[in-house]
């Protein structure tokens, strides 16, 4: 730190192929760090651009590396303060350091998980723990660290997300071009993130039955990476007759969410627990409405932004996108809620708020 800047090494070893959720999160800040002045930072992950290659042959293999060897590489390049942007913290870093707690849903929602995933989630969450500090999305997630962790404020810093940096609403012929690639037909809602029994993607299935005994048409768009509900979600579709109107649209690209979003008249989001929910923040900046699950943390992230209705409720799903899906008026008065909210939330603020903490262990 001799020329005044900290020397940060961030952790985004366990960013995958195609990132989501915190991926996304460690992406974008480590671009918001590198545009700072105040600040060097040195990456360390398994994609183009990392300063420190990181392994990419799975779990066990990255936490060895992660406890053993990247200590030693820090030393080696003068680190000032250490970041694990996915809770993972080293037991000898022999520097101050920061852990980043998405969320604790694994000890929320155990059965959200297999024994392996969550123990394997736990074990990493106990490294961060260990931390100088240790950043969290929202309030909810705070009480949480306290909660199974037995980390108070005083140890806890809460610094909000952002959408990923460029997006906003599309034209409106990317529009219509993605929608006929995915062969999606107008009105449509969409659901971001289905692959999890906690995302309740099944609830937007089943207000798509109910839309439909209401004389209301419209298509459902499923996006997301594939995972162990993709099969239960078609099934359920079929027993329910409206598969002809449910869309499994697979992993969509970056270049791809604008669009579909854009073209959406609302997104869906019927999770049962989010850390921050960045999916809904992300709708509000194509200018697409949201209708959340009024839980932790979308309650205290969307604030009066978004329609809240009761969590596992498909009724009170359908009937507030049927308000939405019936009246332009109203899907233009929460549209310009959204696009107000959002604008309070960026990638400079979350940098500028996670450089203070960093400031905070150096000293």
């Amino acid at each position: 730190m001799g020329d005044g800047k900290l020397r940060v090494l961030l952790n985004a070893s366990a960013v995958p192929s195609r990132p989501a959720g915190a991926g996304i999160y460690t992406l974008e800040l480590a671009g918001a760090l590198r545009r700072r002045n105040d600040v060097d930072v040195v990456v360390a992950g398994p994609f183009e651009g990392c300063e420190v290659a990181s392994p990419a042959r799975g779990p066990a293999v990255r936490s060895a590396w992660e406890q053993t060897a990247l200590p030693a590489e820090m030393k080696r390049r003068g680190i000032d303060v250490y970041h694990g942007a996915h809770f993972s913290t080293p037991l000898f870093a022999g520097r101050p350091t920061v852990a980043t707690v998405h969320d604790l849903t694994f000890y929320r929602l155990p059965r959200r998980y297999g024994s392996l995933r969550r123990n394997y989630y736990r074990a990493l969450a106990r490294t961060a723990a260990r931390a100088d500090r240790i950043i969290v999305p929202s309030r909810a997630v705070a009480a949480d660290v306290e909660t199974y962790l037995g980390r108070g404020a005083d140890r806890v810093r809460v610094v909000a997300e952002a959408p990923r940096c460029g997006l906003g609403a599309a034209s409106p012929e990317a529009v219509e071009e993605i929608a006929r690639r995915l062969c999606i037909e107008h009105p449509y809602l969409v659901v971001l993130g289905t692959a999890e029994p906690g995302k309740r993607a099944v609830d937007a299935v089943r207000a798509m039955a109910l839309l439909r005994d209401g004389g209301v048409t419209a298509q459902l768009v499923l996006a997301g990476n594939a995972g162990p509900l993709s099969d239960a979600l078609e099934r359920e579709a079929q027993r329910l007759g409206v598969d002809d109107r449910v869309v499994f649209a697979g992993y969509i690209r970056d270049e791809d969410l604008s669009p579909l979003l854009t073209g959406a008249v609302a997104l869906l989001f019927p999770s049962l627990y989010e850390g921050f929910g960045l999916p809904p923040l992300e709708a509000m900046a194509c200018g697409t409405p949201v209708v959340a699950s009024d839980a932790p943390a979308m309650n205290e992230v969307l604030g009066g932004a978004a329609r809240l209705v009761p969590v596992r409720d498909p009724e009170a799903l359908a009937a507030s996108a049927r308000g939405l899906l019936e009246s332009p008026s109203a899907r233009e008065e929460w549209a310009a809620r959204g696009r107000e909210h959002v604008a309070q939330f960026s990638w400079e603020r979350a940098a500028a708020e996670t450089v203070e903490v960093y400031r905070e262990v150096a000293a």
